[in-house]
């Protein structure tokens, strides 16, 4: 078992590692089709798919917490990874925003 560690950790460190996926690709190209405070969380479900994951957030003291819905996509190949995240925020089974993130990079590579 040991020696299988070994030898995943010298291909990876070689950049031979196989390609690996998490999730499915956020349907981002539906968001439009959105309209804050009056789509329904219903309608975001249709238009994006179940989402990965859920959560509350409370983005001040004084606001109220929002449901919040996680779509990413995680895309390994040994050399660069790359990550696609869409958050949805729901207020009371009602659309109240998103936030989208993208990137890029390469394993190893430091700026």
């Amino acid at each position: 078992m040991k020696s299988l560690a070994v030898c995943f950790a010298i291909v990876a460190l070689a950049g031979c590692a196989p390609a690996m996926t998490f999730g499915s690709l956020p349907k981002v190209e539906n968001v439009p089709s959105l309209k804050v405070g009056a789509s329904t969380a219903s309608e975001v479900r249709n238009a994006l798919g179940e989402p990965r994951g859920r959560g509350r957030a409370r983005f001040a003291p004084d606001l109220p917490e929002q449901d919040v819905w996680f779509y990413e996509y995680t895309q390994i190949d040994g050399r660069k990874v790359q990550l696609k995240m869409l958050l949805v925020f729901v207020d009371k089974d009602v659309y109240a925003g998103h936030m989208w993130f993208s990137s890029g990079q390469l394993v190893g590579a430091t700026k």
